[in-house]
């Protein structure tokens, strides 16, 4: 590789190790060989059909080989790639469709017809899907390839600070931000967790997030940066992710806490070998200690790798596998509370609400400045300036540094919660609350939840002479929301805690209901 351009990690790897499996997925394997000659053809293809450098191509799918495949197309083509969260509702995939103005989307076949529903509110110059779809609607494009577009590498002048993604992260104003990454972003970010993993040659990587997700898209560019096999799995699922690792022997794998949580709580857990596994990277969510230290002491043989960073700013700190210490001095135990140090060519600092550095064991706003923060905000200059100061990246999170620099995440300024390894605002809820007919006043929080970190409660104030029941208000929040940012429970009260200038307090709520 000459320059960070993340098209030429798949090119470098078809050079090097031409007959080396490069994914596995249901049983499909592709050689890096065949994996370039796929990303070149359906770059070309992109060109061909009349998309330019700059353009946008969505993608709305579940986990495959083709998934990758499409981040390298669109990347050598010099088009920008949007994924989708398929978990979104419809009118979600409206707005973000609307606002990113894709000129083609990809579509697999679970979702069609939820496309299908849509299409006619959108400008979408054309959409690519399955063979055997039977659409009239659809480019089915798969045997098309070889017959009419070249394998070899399009002739496109990417450049490392061009955007290679946007991927959406919601905003505390209820509308989400598409979040600009560029080639360069997610090539150094990579390179930051080779070193923090020590990952080598002959690792088997197994990918179980969603590929629509950062957290995903990075750790597995982390891997194929370096050549290394990946079983790619569909979905989440306990027993294939034990099989995969004991019939496959996957090395290594990147689970949010809560994928953790239920993979240890499976009850066939132990009747599976993992001995093959060496490597686990968590982050995404508040990692219990306690599960922490059940999952160190059932994997023996792994060593763990925690990343803190926002989709924004991908890794700003790593702790590492030596900071993984069962039943250590009471500096040690502290430490696996942490978020760990800043990661190399990162920094990290906390302020106060005027932008001042403040010293360690001091509470305060979480600021990192780095090589793999985003460029800004697609169509949204404003949030930009205000989210980006000299290369600072104004996090939300609010936490502190001890004198060792490592960091500890107290609390998040803009409450969000984090469920499942999914972000969730509240005001984006509150919102959906509001508008029903009997909700005087409604306030949102994060509360502890043994399997998803944390689940969404809502505490209410009904208008007077109105009546509405917990199961109805959850309901009516299911047809306007993802299912993950609906509550999971709801809570009557008379009046809501407020400070004298009017604002609820969320902290005393939290305090009131985190049992």
């Amino acid at each position: 590789m000459e320059k960070f351009i993340v098209g030429e990690m798949a090119s470098a790897n078809a050079a090097k190790f031409p007959d080396k499996i490069a994914t596995i997925h249901e049983g499909r394997e592709t050689t890096w060989k065949e994996f370039e000659s796929k990303t070149n053809q359906l770059a070309n293809m992109l060109i061909a059909n009349g998309l330019r450098k700059g353009d946008r191509l969505s993608i709305l799918g579940r986990n495959a080989d083709e998934y990758l495949q499409w981040y390298f197309g669109c990347a050598k083509a010099g088009v920008i790639i949007v994924p989708l969260n398929y978990r979104l509702s419809k009118g979600e995939m409206i707005n973000l469709l609307k606002h990113s103005e894709p000129k083609a989307m990809v579509v697999s076949d679970e979702y069609l017809d939820t496309v299908e529903a849509i299409k006619g509110e959108l400008d979408v110059g054309f959409f690519l899907g399955p063979q055997e779809s039977n659409r009239d609607w659809i480019v089915a494009y798969q045997d098309k390839l070889t017959q009419q577009h070249g394998d070899q590498p399009p002739e496109i002048d990417v450049k490392e600070d061009d955007v290679f993604c946007i991927m959406y992260t919601s905003g505390t104003t209820g509308f989400p931000k598409g979040a600009m990454s560029t080639h360069k972003n997610y090539v150094v970010n990579a390179l930051s967790v080779i070193i923090a993993q020590g990952i080598n040659r002959e690792d088997i990587n197994l990918i179980v997030a969603p590929l629509y997700h950062a957290g995903a898209l990075f750790h597995s560019l982390s891997y194929l940066m370096f050549g290394c096999t990946q079983i790619i799995l569909k979905q989440f699922d306990t027993k294939e992710i034990l099989a995969a690792i004991q019939d496959q022997k996957a090395t290594s794998c990147l689970m949010i806490p809560t994928m953790l949580n239920f993979l240890l709580n499976d009850p066939d857990f132990e009747k599976y070998d993992t001995s093959s596994l060496k490597k686990i990277f968590y982050g995404g969510g508040p990692m219990p200690v306690a599960l922490l230290e059940k999952a160190m002491k059932l994997l023996k043989e792994v060593e763990f790798t925690q990343g803190y960073g926002l989709t924004e700013t991908l890794e700003a700190t790593f702790l590492l596998p030596e900071d993984h210490v069962l039943g250590g001095d009471e500096k040690q135990k502290k430490r696996l509370k942490s978020a760990g140090t800043e990661c190399p060519l990162y920094e990290v600092k906390i302020v106060d609400d005027d932008g001042n550095e403040l010293s360690y064991n001091t509470a305060g706003e979480v600021w990192t400045r780095g090589p793999s923060v985003i460029k800004g905000f697609w169509k949204d200059p404003d949030q930009t300036s205000n989210s980006i100061s000299e290369g600072w990246f104004k996090t939300g999170d609010i936490g502190m540094l001890d004198e060792d620099r490592y960091l500890y995440i107290l609390d998040r300024k803009k409450d969000m919660i984090i469920s499942g390894g999914e972000n969730i605002y509240t005001k984006e809820v509150e919102d959906v609350l509001h508008s029903h007919p009997g909700v005087l006043e409604a306030a949102v929080i994060g509360v502890p939840d043994p399997q998803w970190g944390e689940k969404v409660k809502a505490i209410v104030v009904l208008k007077e002479g109105m009546a509405a029941s917990g199961d109805e208000l959850i309901q009516f929040c299911k047809e306007r929301l993802a299912g993950y940012k609906r509550p999971k429970e709801v809570t009557f009260v008379n009046e809501l805690p407020k400070n004298p200038s009017g604002k609820i307090l969320k902290r005393e709520l939290r305090e009131r209901y985190k049992a």
